[in-house]
């Protein structure tokens, strides 16, 4: 079953090399089927607008930016504004 891939998706099976795909060891109908699975994974299990928060336990960071060692639950702010921050600052 195949399906319309977004078009960042559907760019990298187009302007695969043929000597991207043979490092790969697959073909290009192959690789199609690999992110078309990806994608349909990814729709099912990822949460959409309006869905609760799943629930995280984060450490908490000291005032000038070091770990803590105190962690806290996103749940415990149920109905507060929360903005989170992911990613490397290093």
């Amino acid at each position: 079953m195949s399906i319309e891939l977004p078009e960042k998706f559907e760019s990298i099976v187009v302007n695969a090399s043929d000597d991207w795909l043979n490092t790969r060891g697959m073909t290009r109908d192959e690789l199609r089927k690999f992110i078309e699975k990806r994608v349909i994974r990814d729709n099912e299990l990822s949460p959409k607008i309006g869905d609760d928060a799943p629930e995280l336990d984060l450490e908490r960071l000291n005032s000038n930016g070091t770990r803590s060692g105190e962690t806290v639950r996103l749940s415990s702010y149920f109905g507060k504004p929360v903005g989170l921050i992911f990613g490397s600052y290093t």
